[in-house]
């Protein structure tokens, strides 16, 4: 039954592939333009690719890339104008080179870099939104080579779709701040109108014993004092726990999100969770053995994968929910979780299993490496002990 299970899962898996990749392209930047980098690289089976998105003070960085072979133009800062790249962002249209090193139609500033890479011929060109220059896509050949018009208007579309990708993931990015900048005001408005009342009663009391000679009155008035204080401390009590309170169905989401943001705080690499379906309320047990997998996941990503970006996805199909960890680095499969040092994931499968789940380990395509952790959706306390 369990073989069964696992096929299963990877049939569902399979059949929701495409639709995941294009809404973590939606919802994250780094995964669009990972995604954007590989497919203008399968284009024209260039040797390199690479993706540059422009921020502070107009300066391009690239963020992505693919078939690099080393580390020389990665998260290169870009001034406009310089090179080719910087020269296709400040004049906004296509620009290539038969040979980088000899050509004199760019300024030579990352020759070495480049040299580098091996690269001669590269093409540039800019990501335009709206008339707003997002960055720049480029493709290079490990040898000398002209680029014909197909090819360039190729690369074009290509741009285009990942200036609107980026736009998508940017606009999701700021829905999500301002539905939880609501939630805040919200509950800032709340504390208010329950808070400040008492708060300004008990500075009224105060400010009237100065006046008062009669101690039986002091005292009453100070018992009056007393119980307006346990009554705000109540009312803070309740609201603190409000705010802290996880509804069931909240608590997996919750645990991954935090999981991400100490992730991403404790190593620098971009950590995102995108939740691809309402998550259904689970046992405790099985909370607890995905958000396992999870952490275990991320710390052998910070070991050992050497990642730029990491995204932990859920779904929902077939009465099953999947979390996956994909991460862009070097790549590792089942057979090296169990070699010494990589205990952590054999204990977490195990773990799976006696919650009625599973865990798979698998190599990506384009690098890296994607850990899956499924589980039935039903609640079944018995199971989860």
């Amino acid at each position: 039954m369990a073989g069964a299970s696992e096929t299963d899962a990877d049939t569902v898996l399979d059949q929701l592939a495409l639709r995941h990749s294009e809404l973590l392209v939606l919802l994250d930047e780094s995964v669009a333009m990972n995604s954007v980098a590989r497919r203008i690289r399968e284009l024209g089976a260039f040797d390199m690719s690479l993706v540059g998105r422009v921020e502070a003070g107009n300066r391009m960085v690239h963020r992505s890339w693919q078939g690099t072979t080393s580390t020389a133009l990665h998260r290169l800062v870009v001034p406009e104008g310089l090179g080719l790249g910087g020269k296709s962002i400040a004049q906004r249209r296509p620009v290539w080179v038969r040979d980088y090193r000899s050509s004199d139609a760019i300024t030579h500033e990352f020759d070495e870099l480049v040299a580098q890479e091996g690269l001669r011929a590269m093409l540039a060109v800019p990501m335009i939104y709206d008339r707003e220059v997002l960055g720049a896509v480029y493709v290079g050949i490990r040898s000398q080579a002209s680029f014909g018009d197909q090819v360039i208007a190729q690369l074009e579309e290509a741009a285009a779709a990942a200036s609107v990708s980026l736009i998508s993931s940017h606009r999701a990015k700021m829905q999500t701040g301002v539905a939880l900048d609501a939630d805040r005001r919200r509950m800032a408005a709340e504390l208010h109108d329950s808070v400040s009342p008492v708060l300004f009663r008990i500075g009224a009391e105060l400010r009237s014993l100065r006046s008062m000679q009669d101690l039986d009155r002091i005292r009453g008035r100070i018992d009056e004092v007393e119980r307006q204080v346990e009554s705000v401390t109540a009312m803070l009590r309740s609201s603190l726990a409000q705010l802290n309170e996880q509804p069931p169905e909240r608590q997996l989401a919750v645990a991954i999100q935090e999981d991400c943001e100490a992730f991403e705080e404790r190593t620098g690499i971009p950590a995102r969770f995108v939740a691809l379906a309402e998550i259904p309320e689970l046992a405790p047990g099985r909370v607890e053995a995905l958000t396992s997998v999870v952490r275990e996941a991320l710390v052998n990503v910070e070991k050992h994968a050497h990642a730029s970006t990491v995204v932990v996805s859920v779904v929902v199909a077939d009465g099953q929910l999947t979390v996956a960890v994909a991460d862009d680095g070097h790549g590792w499969t089942n057979g090296d979780a169990v070699k010494a040092g990589h205990l952590g994931l054999p204990l977490s499968v195990r773990r799976m299993e006696r919650v009625g789940g599973g865990v798979s380990i698998i190599g990506n395509e384009d690098g890296g490496t994607t850990v899956r952790a499924w589980v039935p959706c039903l609640v079944e306390g018995a199971d989860d002990e």
